[in-house]
């Protein structure tokens, strides 16, 4: 069970919740919608899309826009349209119980079965790792970033220097790819989504994420292929660590 606490109130509770970029989604029905109070504020995610603010009021007491929520959303951040977040003035009590958790783009995951007699892969013991760079677009991207280091490539099919890179690149993940560290490829122009959601200006241009989809570096311009090579290695060095099986 997840709770969201402020002032001595629980004010939401549920274990359906969707995480991302840290923040506990609740179901609007999990929260006790006579504690807020709409606000005027609204933002603006580039690839979430617009949200409305509620405001806190217990006791007297008032917490200015402590909550959020996206009345509509773009189509790969559907799993928290309409779903209830709080802001860090609110403390979240989590149980722990991750295997309720759930992934906001879980309902995204692209089924590549039909791609895996393409793909060169090895097994360390029943642990198939994925050593080809895998095709990603808007609705696919944000799964893929799904607890492992990430190195992207943005390109488009009419850019000299991107083509010039993808033998590079290919060969970078089929040395360094492990269960820890992906290797993926978007298209801009068929995802146009992504790239405004990390301001690709120009191409080609590598980000690496960390476990969590945060950026964490970035590369643009074609790299030299010694350049290349420093940066999956030094990714490659923070990924290679042993896995803890049974750890929670």
């Amino acid at each position: 069970m997840v709770r969201a606490v402020w002032n001595g109130e629980v004010i939401a509770d549920s274990d359906d919740i969707v995480m991302i970029d840290r923040n506990h989604y609740f179901p609007a029905d999990a929260v006790k919608l006579d504690l807020l109070v709409a606000s005027d504020t609204t933002t603006v995610c580039g690839w979430k899309g617009r949200a409305s603010y509620y405001s806190l009021e217990i006791d007297g007491q008032s917490y200015n826009d402590a909550a959020w929520y996206y009345p509509s959303t773009s189509a790969a951040a559907r799993s928290i349209e309409g779903r209830i977040a709080f802001g860090r003035g609110v403390k979240i009590e989590d149980e722990g119980n991750a295997a309720r958790r759930r992934s906001l783009f879980d309902r995204f995951r692209r089924d590549t079965s039909h791609e895996k007699s393409a793909r060169q892969a090895t097994h360390d013991g029943d642990i198939e790792i994925d050593t080809s760079v895998q095709e990603l677009d808007d609705g696919s991207f944000f799964a893929a970033l799904n607890g492992k280091l990430t190195i992207a490539d943005f390109w488009a099919p009419w850019c000299r220097p991107c083509k010039t890179l993808h033998p590079m690149f290919d060969r970078a993940a089929s040395e360094h790819a492990s269960e820890t560290l992906g290797f993926v490829r978007v298209d801009v122009d068929e995802s146009p989504g992504v790239a405004s959601a990390f301001s690709i200006m120009s191409i080609p241009t590598i980000i690496v994420f960390d476990t969590a989809g945060n950026e964490i570096d970035r590369e643009v311009g074609l790299p030299s292929r010694r350049r290349l090579e420093q940066l999956v290695r030094r990714v490659s060095s923070q990924a290679n660590q042993p896995i803890k099986r049974g750890a929670r």
